[in-house]
């Protein structure tokens, strides 16, 4: 019988590390983490830039690509990042992050993009 669920060992301890976390944020997080690979969404940075505000932590639970600029600082949780999108991100001053550092943070201003 084949195996269900995600299969990357740092996807399965985000899931883990969210639903410990017990917040309504972070379980739809993890719900989204455990669909099928398919299912997860993609997000350009131009989709970060319009709905942040600088100094705010964007959460992504898929790739991050790097279509479109980005002009403020904003920190990104995401399972994935493209490289210019990598680039993108850390030229505006914000930082690319864990799933772990979102918890041990426990953001109330997290933005949810899909």
């Amino acid at each position: 019988m084949p195996k269900k669920g995600p299969e990357r060992r740092d996807i399965i301890d985000a899931i883990i590390v969210l639903k410990r976390a017990k917040k309504p944020l972070f379980t739809t997080v993890a719900d989204i983490l455990s669909a099928p690979r398919r299912k997860r969404p993609a997000v350009n940075v131009s989709k970060i830039a319009r709905f942040t505000k600088p100094k705010s932590v964007a959460v992504v639970p898929g790739k991050v690509l790097g279509g479109g600029i980005i002009g403020h600082a904003v920190d990104v949780v995401a399972i994935d990042f493209a490289a210019g999108a990598k680039q993108k991100i850390e030229a505006a001053g914000g930082k690319c992050r864990s799933f772990k550092w979102l918890t041990e943070k426990g953001c109330k201003d997290a933005v949810l993009l899909k």
